[in-house]
């Protein structure tokens, strides 16, 4: 007879799931309860989770749940039939597995079921439900209150009809114009600066001294562009700076055209256009020019802007493009991070920026449409990376801007706000290549146009009436080149770069191979042991090679020291972290770690460097082995994947683990045949290894860090460390927890669980279910420095039910000279002797018979530290992996 259970279907808000998962418990209490939810229920004692994914199909869902529920009856289904939230097809779900015990649940937590004797409670649920529904359109905010209201004032019918109107325009923008033509022929080497200026003769008595100071010792000139002065500027100039060339207009330009009279008059090969308004901090050329040295194809370097000292700092250089809140302007500027410096962005301040004169003028120069100023800077740094010509940041070039000096003389704050709204429409429908770029970025700009209009924002009204005129302006056509789904994920505030230590590219140093490192973290902190093994053979590897780093993080900052001193330079993603994954033929953890950001940023990295090898770190790297082309490619495989999932399916049939198992196995075989190399732990991995070539370089430790101390232990001190972000170790300390510990008394265990080990609990509480709160167990989470709780312990325990690729923690245990306790998983693919090198265990029972005999056999004990440590000088050390790992990077080189 099947097993009838209970399940909450949570397809509520966070508060009214719990209130449900509450009374769910309440109901037949005799009956098991299951919660299908997306997150993990906080409620309800001894409930199973079923997880259910909103990116996932209704198929994908229906057949994890019936996966969860097979051999069971499903006597009571409660669901919360609930508004304005994502879960239709939840309760869908729900009511097709159990019509019969289906509960529908209101926010009130009335409910009925679907019998005849419920119809009268169903017919007051809709009646009441039709009954809110109706109230909330009548009163402000509602859509019949909207409409009703708009009739009364017809004045504003025009907000909608705008929108209504700019979005059909946009929907017919045509991509019809060509681009420029290539750049001519270099000018000769030097530097002018083109300054425009209308009325700012103080500014410019300010700033010229200071600009001719930093231009000492270059070939360089200086060129006021004279926009329609009444302050006698030219005259002012022929008087007390002779030696700057003069370029009157006697009626006021906009800001392009009074640029571009400066740009054509512009002899040497580089143009820094620059304010009035800036004052150039000591040793400004150096660093911008030195960018054009490093970064190929460079289009322009742009300067950090600073404020005066108590002023707000509205600009900082670092411009990026991303969305935030719907109402925010898409474009800003973030504050620098420090050490960071050549970090790509969308464009250079038009302001403070050192431009390269024949790429600048093959792009036309300054487009005039922008009247009279704003969002041209945005425009020209577009169009040069569509034409594969970057912008970086340079962070040792620093300018002191007084805001709106000049503007701010002749347009009111709302007139600038209006003008700027005006303008980006205009750039977008002139800039924007990519049909479906254009589409989402028209699109997101009318949305927040409109939010901020219903606020009663005159630049907003104004933007939207513009928007229909805007949009008949040609577009450019896409030419196949730079993607710019790719330069704007580069340039959307989540790369930066930080240089390391010497030489960089462009820099005269002796060249030496160059090695690309991809990793989906970064080697320091020692978190976990694939940031072991990166760090020590990342370490050794910068006594002969050039390392580049591109890894993701969780926020952007500063790189440890620990990492800058062994690479030339470290490129961070962020990562955009989510527990709803898109549903793909991929296991989620590549879906986890598919970046455009990344993506775009490796490939710049690649075409700045030049690397002759570029090696991926973990399995889901390589999606990105075709974005180091034409690098050799090197897969680390920490340890062999689809061999974890086979384990873990072992252990007991899971419908997800299949499912991921079957990804997984697809996944990586196909990516092993696209590699020139694979690297993995252990000559069992090898084995598994098909249509590449693979390199053994097993995992070893540090010998001279990890050694034994000669303090005697704590005694019946058990030690286990393993990172809950890893699963099998959160089911080894399952097993260990349920078959070992409760027959060993007057132990102490001491479990070394990693960063974020509460969130790893919780999230895997489906899977492994570890109760800690149990006496004699001590919990940390990351330990920097992991010596001291080896030498406090007696004996380490590894418990693995599962393992793949091979266990750093055994070889630090080992060179600690510790006596281990350990199940064959935990010694996965390390050729040891049990017996002298370590104990096996192979059940709970025996894990439990030798840890109590160790325990009272010092002797015994000792010969096995004795053993243990030999066994690693003898085959684990890294200095002798990172030679290995040397003579492979110069096989591939050659």
């Amino acid at each position: 007879m099947s097993e009838r259970i209970k399940v909450a279907f949570a397809s509520g808000t966070d508060d009214l799931n719990r209130r449900l998962v509450a009374r769910m418990c309440e109901l037949f209490p005799e009956l098991p309860l299951y919660v299908v939810s997306e997150f993990p229920p906080e409620d309800g004692e001894g409930a199973r989770w079923v997880r259910y994914h909103v990116g996932r199909s209704f198929a994908e869902n229906w057949a994890r749940a019936r996966a969860a529920f097979a051999g069971k009856r499903i006597r009571l289904a409660g669901v919360l039939l609930v508004p304005n939230v994502p879960y239709r097809r939840m309760r869908l779900m729900a009511l097709a597995m159990s019509p019969l015990g289906f509960l529908g649940v209101n926010e009130n937590l009335n409910d009925f079921m679907l019998r005849p004797r419920s119809v009268p409670a169903i017919l007051r649920h809709f009646a009441w439900r039709i009954k809110n529904y109706v109230r909330w359109q009548v009163r402000p905010g509602g859509w019949l209150y909207t409409q009703l209201w708009r009739a009364a004032h017809p004045r504003e019918w025009r907000i909608p009809l705008w929108y209504g109107l700019a979005r059909l325009s946009g929907a017919f923008h045509r991509h019809s114009r060509r681009d420029p033509a290539e750049p001519d022929p270099a000018p000769p080497a030097g530097v002018s600066v083109v300054i425009p200026s209308r009325d700012g003769r103080d500014l410019l008595s300010a700033q010229l001294p200071g600009i001719l100071r930093e231009l000492e010792g270059l070939t360089a000139e200086v060129i006021v562009s004279d926009n329609g002065s009444g302050d006698g500027t030219a005259e002012w100039l022929e008087r007390e700076h002779p030696g700057v060339l003069r370029e009157v207009s006697a009626a006021p330009l906009s800001f392009a055209r009074a640029v571009n009279r400066g740009i054509r008059r512009a002899r040497y090969s580089h143009v820094l256009l620059l304010n009035n308004d800036m004052l150039l901090d000591a040793g400004f050329f150096a660093p911008l020019l030195h960018a054009f040295r490093t970064v190929p194809d460079l289009f322009c370097a742009t300067a950090q802007i600073r404020f005066p000292p108590g002023v707000r700092r509205e600009e900082t250089g670092k411009a990026v493009m991303a969305r935030t809140a719907p109402e925010d302007f898409p474009v800003r500027c973030e504050e620098p991070i420090p050490g960071e410096d050549l970090t790509y962005v969308l464009y250079g301040s038009g302001g403070c920026s050192l431009y390269d004169a024949a790429k600048l003028r093959a792009l036309g120069a300054v487009n005039e449409i922008f009247e009279p100023a704003y969002v041209e800077d945005l425009d020209l740094g577009y169009r040069a990376w569509r034409r594969g010509w970057p912008t970086v940041f340079v962070a040792g070039a620093a300018v002191e801007h007084r805001h709106r000096a000049t503007t701010s003389r002749y347009y009111t704050a709302a007139q600038l706000d209006a003008i700027l709204e005006a303008n980006y429409l205009r750039f977008l429908a002139g800039a924007v290549a990519d049909p479906r770029v254009f589409r989402r970025l028209w699109r997101e700009a009318l949305w927040r146009l409109l939010l901020r209009a219903r606020h009663g924002e005159r630049s907003a009204l104004a933007g939207l009436a513009c928007a229909p005129r805007a949009a008949l302006h040609a577009g450019p056509r896409a030419d196949g080149g730079t993607s710019e789904e790719l330069f704007l994920a580069l340039a959307g505030g989540g790369v930066a770069v930080f240089p390391g230590r010497l030489p960089l590219p462009g820099s005269g140093a002796a060249a030496r191979p160059r090695i690309l490192v991809a990793s989906p973290y970064l080697p320091f902190p020692l978190a976990h042991g694939g940031a072991v093994r990166m760090y020590n053979l990342m370490r050794r590897a910068a006594a002969d090679f050039d390392q580049v780093l591109v890894a993701f993080c969780d926020r952007l900052e500063t790189p440890p020291a620990e990492v800058l001193e062994m690479c030339a330079e470290v490129v961070m993603v962020r990562r955009q972290g989510s527990h709803s994954l898109p549903s793909t033929g991929r296991p989620e953890v590549v879906e986890e770690f598919a970046s455009p950001a990344f993506r775009a940023a490796l490939r710049q990295t690649v075409r700045k460097w030049r690397p002759a090898v570029a090696q991926m770190e973990f399995t889901q790297m390589a999606q990105y082995a075709e974005d180091c082309a034409p690098a050799r490619t090197i897969l680390a495989e920490h340890d062999v994947t689809f061999d974890l999932y086979q384990q873990l399916l072992a252990l007991g049939d899971d419908w997800e683990l299949r499912r991921q198992l079957e990804r997984w196995r697809r996944f990586e075989t196909q990516a092993w045949r696209g590699l020139d190399r694979v690297v993995v732990m252990s000559e069992k991995d090898r084995r598994l290894v098909e249509g590449a070539r693979a390199e053994c370089l097993p995992n070893g430790v540090d010998l001279e860090r990890f050694r034994p101390s000669g303090r005697p232990p704590e005694p019946r001190r058990l030690l286990f460390i393993g990172s809950f972000a890893h699963l099998p170790n959160l089911l080894a300390l399952e097993f260990f927890l349920r078959e070992v510990w409760p027959r060993l008394e007057g132990a102490t265990l001491h479990v070394i669980a990693g960063a974020r080990h509460e969130y790893f609990l919780s999230h895997y509480r489906d899977r492994a279910s570890v109760g800690l709160a149990l006496p004699g167990i001590e919990l940390e989470g990351f330990v920097s420095d992991v010596r001291p709780a080896y030498e406090r312990a007696a004996l380490v325990v590894a418990p693995l039910v599962a393992s793949a690729g091979t266990n750093i923690k055994i070889l630090e245990a080992m060179a600690m000279g510790k006596a281990i306790v350990s199940t064959p998983a935990g010694v996965n693919g390390l050729d040891l002797a049990p017996g002298t090198e370590f104990v096996l265990a192979k059940s709970g029972a025996e894990m439990t018979q030798e840890i109590t005999r160790l325990l009272g056999d010092p002797a015994a004990r000792q010969a096995l530290e004795a053993g243990a440590r030999a066994a690693v000088e003898r085959s684990f050390d890294w200095d002798v992996i990172a030679h290995r790992q040397a003579e492979l990077y110069r096989e591939l080189v050659s």
